[in-house]
């Protein structure tokens, strides 16, 4: 479970480096590239297969964005 904590710590950030206007799916690929290099770079071993991971690692970045657009990237209304 450390290792997905870490992960979970690791896409919050790499979400904030990537942030631009638009570009969705280039920025998501990036933020998976940043949190792959990471784990090969440490030599970090997946608790599960890598098609589970991918499918999760998907989700999670999908959930955090909606989180960030909806709280600290949030527009003030005019």
């Amino acid at each position: 479970m450390e290792v997905l904590n870490t992960v979970a710590k690791l896409l919050a950030l790499a979400i904030c480096l990537v942030e631009r206007p638009k570009d969705g799916a280039k920025k998501k690929q990036e933020v998976k590239e940043m949190v792959y290099s990471f784990l090969k770079q440490f030599n970090i071993k997946l608790p599960m297969p890598q098609f589970v991971f991918d499918w999760m690692l998907d989700i999670a970045i999908d959930n955090i964005v909606k989180y960030f657009n909806q709280t600290i990237w949030k527009e003030k209304a005019a």
